[in-house]
């Protein structure tokens, strides 16, 4: 049992229509729609109790919790209980329980895509601001020897036939390591380690190769579009995993009624 199940945050309870309807509690409030208001007003209260699916096992608490008088709680708390389990000071109502666990993992996969995103993003932005500045050395660096070449010609009265190959040839080249490189997509040891961290549902440098043709079609926009390709993939990835979590948690197959709702 999580201790710390909670899910104070969510302002709703999913209801699981035919689940309740088909239940034997239900089939209980058909012959007694009082005890429904009661029941439902428990369910509710358990929602946002601490553990999540859980209330004190006090007669007084628990008929406060349901709405219900002091006289008419003695008179039908074991129909509106049933279902409950004590124990630990506390009754613990098990589909309630189960509902907010996925909630919680539900919870837990956007906060995932959220953190994700903004790595990617900040990514992104370191690394349109390296971009910029090899820029900028590029272009002084080509100026300055374009610069004093004209000039040695013109005090030598030389004519100057200098191409855009002689100016490349005799600039400073400004190299750097590559942690991973293909024909398009270049990255360095700390971006590939970022992208790692934000896309960790992925085969990275698999889909990397796999995406570097089309990224050469993207021009200097390369980054930006792999990014988001990548983060499509992970959410891709992501879903599935929950999918098959949830799958594997129903025991593979359909969810049968819990006769102790």
């Amino acid at each position: 049992m999580n201790d710390e199940l909670d899910v104070q945050c969510l302002p709703y309870m999913p209801l699981q229509i035919e689940r309740l309807r088909r239940s034997k509690a239900w089939l209980r409030c058909k012959r007694n729609p009082e005890i429904a208001f009661y029941m439902v007003n428990l369910w509710m209260r358990a929602w946002h109790e601490i553990p999540a699916g859980s209330i004190e096992d006090d007669d007084d608490v628990l008929a406060d919790a349901a709405m219900c008088s002091p006289e008419k709680w003695e008179e039908l708390k074991d129909d509106i209980l049933k279902g409950w389990d004590r124990r630990d000071g506390r009754v613990w109502h098990s589909t309630v329980i189960e509902i907010a666990t996925e909630a919680v993992g539900k919870l837990r996969m956007n906060r995932s895509r959220t953190a994700a995103a903004r790595e990617a993003r900040e990514l992104q932005r370191q690394s349109s601001a390296t971009d910029t500045v090899t820029d900028t050395v590029t272009e002084n660096v080509t100026d300055a020897v374009t610069e004093h070449e004209g000039k040695g010609r013109e005090e030598k009265g030389i004519e100057d036939k200098t191409t855009s190959d002689d100016v490349v040839a005799v600039a400073p080249s400004i190299s750097q390591d590559f942690a991973f490189e293909a024909q398009s997509i270049r990255l360095t040891a700390a971006n590939l380690e970022k992208w790692r961290k934000a896309f960790p549902h992925v085969a990275l440098e698999a889909e990397l190769w796999a995406l570097d043709e089309w990224a050469g079609t993207k021009g200097n926009k390369w980054f930006t579009a792999v990014s988001g390709a990548l983060a499509k993939k992970e959410r891709a990835a992501v879903d599935r995993v929950s999918t098959a979590a949830a799958v594997r948690d129903r025991g593979g197959g359909q969810r049968r009624a819990d006769p102790r709702i």
